[in-house]
């Protein structure tokens, strides 16, 4: 069995390396194809592909990627060597709160085994509550209750949710846990009902909370486990490669901008904190066009927000792996990821919008700019797609192939630092690169028009909304919309001459490109 694991495992590093390679041969084939032209510093294709905005972007990309390195090589295993070397830090009683909505028999069976054994592997004694949907999930959990821990250690309470969303259930669940007690400064974990933990992750975690005394909260890894095919599952496991290099650079200011859903550890005395629970039932973002817009999704940033705001420090445990059971809900891959990136990119323009309120002296220099920079990095994206498109409509089509060849280099470059950095990489990251960054981009900016815009896919959050259907744009967010994509390109087209008759638009030149298009 073990040789043949090997054998697989082979394989497959086997067919990533002829990918590679093939891939490597298709740009190089594609650089050969490209007009001569194209490589002079004077030409506009030369000047747009590494001008100012792609050397901001790479700069502040290569930015990240340098700090994430620091971080988990050097920086925070010696955070890790002397937490573990504190002898103050293990034997603590843990409270938990698990957020289970029709996760159904297997999944609760799974997910509650798995954490009922790593509590009793850390300390032997703790507190959960789990908020689920039926009797029938209090039965299984209780029955798995019973079969891993006989003598007791840990005290299970349950609380019913009504299905109006996740933010009411964490508040209840939250009631629940205070009125039971746990003491004081104690780890606290908030997780989802379809995340698995690793034996060993509350033992590999609570040091690094506990020994640092500015740290609030922190959460760690996250790999997917995707129900689906090549596509879903890469994309998957993409976006949290991506997301890896980004909280292992934020950890090194000690501000991560998210503290997820699917499992984070806090201090027991913000959890039992009742307006921290407040906050998550009545988090309001005051927009100065459409007024209070209760936020129904993204609690994962209210509760980053207001540990933030009691001065904590939140950080980021780049060794230790939670698994993340995921699937697409099934309605085609594009339509899956645009809804997913609605609700995801939605809550970052809101969550960020309020974060930025607290200024600079209490989020921290670098976290500030990170922040107005994902305000920004919306229209980057599509400065080349207006470029290039209109360049290759006026001018000369070629400009198409250069904007072909410049997205699959640039593309494969970053997401093999991506991969690097992340230690995940597929052959299809550098297309699956350049969907996120377009599409994503596109997905931010109407959701930036349209803040008020929330639906939880699995939950009926709509139903809590006061003043308006939370499911459709306004028309004023309509026409804001509409004037800032006409501004947009109008800038790109102004600023790059691209409309004019100048002769840094002519690539005709004698090559193959040349003599392809114009039969010479």
């Amino acid at each position: 069995m073990a040789d043949q694991s090997r054998h697989l495992r082979s394989s497959h590093w086997s067919s990533w390396v002829v990918a590679g390679a093939l891939w490597a041969a298709l740009l190089v084939g594609m650089f050969g194809l490209m007009p001569s032209r194209a490589l002079d510093a004077g030409s506009a294709a030369f000047f747009a592909s590494i001008g100012m905005i792609g050397m901001w972007r790479w700069s502040w990309g290569g930015f990240h990627i340098l700090r994430a390195y620091a971080y988990t090589r050097r920086v925070f295993p010696m955070i890790r060597r002397r937490a573990e070397a504190d002898p103050l830090v293990y034997n603590r009683h843990v409270a938990v709160v698990v957020l289970s909505w029709k996760m159904g028999d297997q999944m609760n069976a799974a997910v509650f085994t798995n954490l009922f054994r790593d509590i009793l592997d850390y300390s032997g004694s703790g507190t959960v509550v789990a908020a689920v949907s039926s009797g029938q999930d209090m039965a299984v959990i209780s029955h798995v209750h019973r079969a891993t821990d006989p003598r007791g250690g840990i005290r299970l309470e349950f609380t019913m949710q009504d299905g109006t969303g996740k933010r009411s259930a964490m508040a209840d669940a939250l009631a629940c846990l205070r009125d039971i007690g746990v003491p004081p400064d104690c780890p606290g974990i908030l997780m989802d009902g379809d995340t698995l933990v690793e034996p060993g992750t509350i033992r590999r975690t609570a040091p690094i909370l506990l020994h640092q005394p500015r740290v609030g909260a922190l959460t760690m890894d996250n790999t997917p486990l995707v129900a689906g095919g090549v596509m879903d599952r890469e994309w998957y496991r993409l976006r949290m490669a991506q997301r890896h290099v980004y909280m292992s650079s934020m950890a090194m200011s000690g501000r991560v901008l998210v503290l997820t859903g699917r499992w984070s550890m806090f201090r027991s005395q913000i959890l039992m904190d009742p307006n921290f629970a407040a906050n998550l039932l009545k988090d309001t973002l005051h927009h100065p066009r459409l007024g209070p817009i209760d936020m129904l999704t993204g609690d994962d940033k209210s509760t980053w927000r207001w540990v933030i705001e009691q001065g904590w420090d939140v950080t980021y445990v780049p060794d230790t792996v939670i698994y993340c059971l995921e699937s697409l809900p099934g309605k085609g891959f594009l339509r899956d990821t645009i809804g997913l990136q609605k609700r995801w990119f939605g809550n970052m323009a809101r969550g960020g919008s309020k974060a930025l309120k607290m200024g600079r002296r209490k989020l921290g220099l670098f976290t500030w700019i990170a922040l107005l920079d994902q305000r920004v990095t919306m229209w980057t994206p599509l400065f080349g797609l207006v470029f290039f498109t209109a360049a290759g409509l006026l001018h000369d089509p070629a400009f198409f192939a250069i904007y072909v060849l410049w997205v699959a280099l640039t593309r494969s470059v970053h997401s093999v630092l991506v991969g690097l950095s992340a230690r995940r990489w597929h052959p299809v990251f550098p297309l699956l690169t350049y969907y996120g960054q377009v599409v994503g981009a596109a997905i931010k900016i109407f959701v930036s028009h349209n803040p008020n815009v929330q639906k939880w896919t699995r939950q009926n959050t709509g139903a809590r909304q006061r003043s308006f259907d939370p499911a459709l744009p306004r028309p004023e967010s309509k026409f804001m919309l509409t004037a800032s994509l006409v501004a947009f390109i109008s800038i790109v087209l102004l600023f790059s001459n691209v409309t004019s008759d100048a002769l840094r638009f002519d690539l005709r030149s004698d090559d193959i490109v040349a003599e392809l298009i114009y039969g010479r």
